[in-house]
């Protein structure tokens, strides 16, 4: 015959109180952690000035400057690109980078204004590739360092990841142009394909005809250049080569 075990409400209770606060330690483990941001700590306005290799509108290379400007203020994320058609996304790589930055530094930017000002000599400037070099220059003035000989190209996401971005080659020539001795450039893209135009030519009857081929090869660009050339997949990686730089 069954035996019936009375429980007492009492036990009832303290079991589901139990059960309860495991749960909720539980629970905890998983509930996303707000990140404190650091108060930034400037004494007024601060200059970064970096080399912006660029493509112009014919697809040449060409050496711009990147001027950032950070000065206590309300949080405004400003671009002036003077006279240089910019499209709109170079807006939003602006706003993207300011992010990045905070996220790395765990700097709070709402006390701050970030003014980038962009001068270039080309019609037209693509906002993404420009990326990695406003999180970064906004990184050197909030530790008051300078850009040194380094300059990058790439875009940028929020979490600090720099992309892949197009005309490698012809930007890093305009960068060892304008005197950068250490090119960095988004994971992958150490190598680059470049094209020779040959033309042959051969005698048919009293006419000469003559046939143009394309050869592409893919060539290593720290060689080519004759520049250090060193791949970065984020702001972390790309960040070290400046305080490198900083050093006495």
């Amino acid at each position: 015959m069954a035996k019936t075990i009375k429980v007492k409400k009492s036990e009832i209770a303290f079991t589901i109180a139990v059960m309860f606060l495991v749960g909720f330690i539980a629970g905890m483990q998983f509930v996303p952690r707000e990140v404190q941001l650091n108060q930034p700590n400037l004494d007024g306005e601060v200059v970064v000035s970096m080399t912006l290799p660029a493509v112009d509108n014919e697809g040449s290379g060409v050496a711009g400057m990147l001027y950032t400007t950070v000065k206590p203020g309300t949080g405004k994320i400003l671009v002036d690109t003077s006279r240089v058609l910019n499209y709109i996304d170079t807006q939003l790589s602006a706003r993207t980078a300011a992010k990045a930055a905070s996220n790395y530094a765990k700097v709070d930017l709402n006390g701050l204004d970030i003014i980038y000002v962009i001068k270039v000599n080309a019609s037209i400037i693509e906002g993404p590739s420009a990326g990695a070099s406003m999180a970064l220059s906004v990184l050197l003035a909030l530790e008051n360092k300078t850009s040194g000989n380094i300059t990058i190209t790439g875009t940028i996401s929020p979490d600090g990841t720099i992309g892949k971005v197009g005309s490698i080659l012809e930007k890093g020539l305009a960068a060892k142009a304008n005197g950068a001795r250490t090119f960095l450039v988004p994971k992958g893209q150490a190598t680059a394909e470049k094209t020779t135009r040959n033309t042959t030519c051969s005698r048919l009857g009293s006419m000469d005809v003559c046939k143009v081929n394309y050869l592409a090869e893919n060539i290593n660009i720290e060689s080519y250049l004759g520049i250090e050339v060193h791949e970065v997949a984020n702001l972390e990686e790309a960040y070290r080569y400046f305080n490198q730089s900083s050093l006495p």
